[in-house]
């Protein structure tokens, strides 16, 4: 008895298979290549957007900084302003002044800085061979008639070679030395220019 064997059906299965798989290959592609696209438009309309951020925060200080450039240039005049009303009306002498802070000095002390602070008031920087001697200044300041108030601001430790100070010692040893800032606020009447004896007022 003979068996009859058709094979054209399972090559038509095969066909099938293959076109079914090519199909799902193409789409996988298809959306693999969707995706990608869409986030590089998306990371795209991101970098725009941080661009675009970018230069208004840009803008707005450069903005900022006019502003600022306005508002100090009209500060500066106010100033300018204030400082030639207060010399007008307290035209003092430095030089008096300056004097009368070096006759309060103890013998080993040295202005370092001389500056003003306000219409009335300066800034002095003293070097001292000891620490006392900053307590001590600010006392004597402050009995002074000439000064109206006067304040220790800080007192800082300094290292100094001996071979600066011209010191007997030669073998190049750092000394101790002691830097004092004090705010002091004047009597401006002490030191008008029309008084003729401004400097007296030790």
């Amino acid at each position: 008895m003979l068996v009859e064997i058709n094979l054209l059906p399972k090559k038509e299965h095969r066909k099938s298979s293959q076109l079914i798989i090519a199909a799902i290959t193409i789409m996988f592609i298809a959306i693999t290549f969707s995706i990608i696209y869409l986030q590089g438009s998306s990371y795209e309309n991101e970098m725009k957007q941080v661009d675009q951020k970018i230069s208004n925060l840009q803008k707005l200080n450069n903005l900022q900084q006019e502003k600022l450039a306005e508002e100090n240039a009209g500060n500066s005049v106010i100033k300018l302003q204030e400082a030639v009303q207060w010399a007008e009306k307290y035209p003092v002498q430095t030089v008096p002044i300056v004097r009368n802070i070096i006759s309060l000095l103890p013998e080993r002390g040295f202005i370092q800085n001389f500056e003003y602070s306000n219409m009335d008031s300066i800034l002095v920087s003293i070097q001292y061979d000891a620490s006392r001697d900053a307590a001590f200044y600010l006392s004597s300041l402050k009995q002074s008639e000439w000064v109206k108030e006067a304040e220790l601001l800080n007192v800082v430790a300094l290292e100094i070679s001996d071979d600066a100070e011209e010191n007997n010692s030669s073998d190049g040893v750092t000394l101790p030395r002691y830097s004092a800032d004090y705010k002091i606020v004047y009597r401006p009447e002490f030191f008008k220019l029309e008084a003729g004896e401004g400097g007296n007022g030790s």
